[in-house]
């Protein structure tokens, strides 16, 4: 707990406000460090002489400044200024990133300039793309969807086009998905730790998530049934593969029980592909088993370039009209001169050698994450974009975190992916392919390894 004693006896505002002016003048003159856990209300209004209301309501006004965050069950905490609260998922800026940054699941780094040059000639040459311009069916132009389909197919998903819709990216898909299975102040189970960017749509929709405990294949079955049995719940999020964060992967066994449970509690099951697209042969989609209870998401940012925005929906086709309505109400219908690009560009023998080199680049990394982070508790899957990194005692990951910050080195701790009042484990999730060269992630991952190992002997010399 941080000793802080803010005065607020000459406060010429009301209290509420003037405490939360002192937790600001705190983080100015470096009294108060991100990370810092702020005392409990009722300690900080017995220090005041102040109602417990008071401070409940000054530690709310410092979250709507932007100074803290509140994590249920754990108290509240100053936050790091250069770290985007995970409720407010955002993509950095080249500016903003770190020299050698580990924060985000990224394409590898490839050379695609004369892919999408060549990609863009040939549409501009082809007479038949004026179509394009025109406004189409909210779910997309239906040759779109049949090659979809075909592309779908060949990373063994078993649909039709009937069954697909055009998003703008994996995100768009998400909204979507939440949209058409859930209303506002319903409520959706995922993993305990899960992508930021379900947070952020369901927060955006009004919609309730709650965070299961997880093993290392992912979602608990004994722990959806005992939710399921307790509340009522409409869906299902959940990274079945190289889970983000945790890199946990669901056997056939563990999705054919969590299926089981979903079909007897009437529970949508929304499962994110989009970190497997071009990287995995799993096959064993929860849409293979049950193509009624699930939705599947996939997207080409990871295997082509994240500008491109385009991804797919897989529902059943008793969602298609809901489904439709939804992005008509959000804009129209997604861009087909986007998707064209997308769809030409993946066709390409110049991207498919493309995709072959990242993978091979991929691999490089993958090997020497392992061989810098073996003496660690480290989770890595050959076919994922990160690592995940248990960290020995002292360590506490908003720490490390600060203290890799400080060697130009970006990490995310696992507070950034904990959903609701889910507590957050020590741990760190590492972007392997963020980097822009293997350089640079065997020099960032030699220097995590050096500062746990300098803490662990600086512990050992003590005794």
């Amino acid at each position: 707990m941080t000793i802080w004693t803010p005065d607020i006896t000459d406060a010429a505002n009301a209290r509420y406000q003037a405490i939360a002016d002192e937790i600001e003048r705190g983080i100015s003159d470096q009294s108060l460090l991100p990370g810092s856990k702020l005392p409990t209300h009722r300690a900080l209004a017995d220090q005041l002489g102040v109602t417990v209301g008071t401070v409940t309501r000054a530690y709310a006004e410092a979250e709507k400044r932007g100074l803290v965050s509140a994590r249920v069950g754990s108290g509240t905490f100053i936050r790091d200024a250069g770290h985007a609260d995970k409720s407010q998922f955002a993509i950095m800026s080249n500016e903003q990133r770190s020299r050698i940054d580990f924060t985000q699941n990224l394409p590898v780094p490839t050379d695609n300039q004369q892919i999408l040059q060549q990609t863009l000639q040939d549409i501009a040459a082809d007479t038949a793309c004026t179509e394009l311009l025109g406004y189409q069916p909210e779910r997309g132009i239906k040759r779109h969807r049949q090659w979809a389909a075909q592309w779908l197919g060949d990373k063994g998903v078993n649909t039709s086009a009937d069954n697909i819709t055009i998003t703008g990216g994996g995100q768009h898909a998400i909204t979507l998905a939440l949209t058409c299975t859930t209303r506002p102040g319903e409520s959706i189970l995922c993993e305990g730790l899960t992508y930021p960017g379900l947070n952020a749509v369901a927060t955006q929709l009004g919609i309730k998530t709650t965070g299961l405990d997880m093993d290392e294949e992912g979602i608990i079955p004994q722990q959806l049934e005992k939710y399921c049995q307790k509340g009522h719940y409409r869906a299902l999020y959940c990274i079945p593969v190289a889970q983000n964060p945790t890199n946990a992967n669901m056997s056939q066994a563990r999705r054919a029980a969590i299926l089981e449970i979903a079909e007897r509690y009437h529970l949508w099951i929304i499962e994110d592909a989009v970190l497997t697209t071009g990287h995995s042969t799993d096959t064993g989609y929860f849409h293979n088993i049950n193509p009624e209870r699930s939705l599947l998401i996939f997207s080409h940012s990871k295997v082509q370039a994240g500008g491109l925005r385009v991804g797919y929906l897989v529902t059943p086709q008793r969602l298609n009209s809901p489904v439709a309505n939804s992005i008509r109400a959000h804009c129209w219908f997604t861009s087909p001169i986007t998707v064209e690009i997308a769809q030409r560009w993946a066709d390409k023998q110049a991207a498919q050698h493309a995709q072959d080199m990242a993978r091979e680049e991929l691999g490089k990394r993958i090997a020497l994450a392992r061989h810098y982070l073996q003496d660690f508790e480290v989770r890595i899957f050959d076919h994922s974009f990160h690592c995940w990194l248990k960290l020995p005692e002292p360590w506490r990951a908003l720490d490390f975190q600060a203290r890799m910050k400080e060697k130009d080195v970006g990490i995310l701790a696992a507070e950034s992916f904990a959903v609701g009042s889910y507590p957050a484990p020590q741990a760190i999730r590492i972007s392997l392919s963020s980097p822009q060269t293997t350089e640079q992630v065997e020099r960032g991952l030699r220097m995590i390894a050096h500062e746990l190992r300098r803490e662990i002997g600086a512990r050992l010399s003590v005794f």
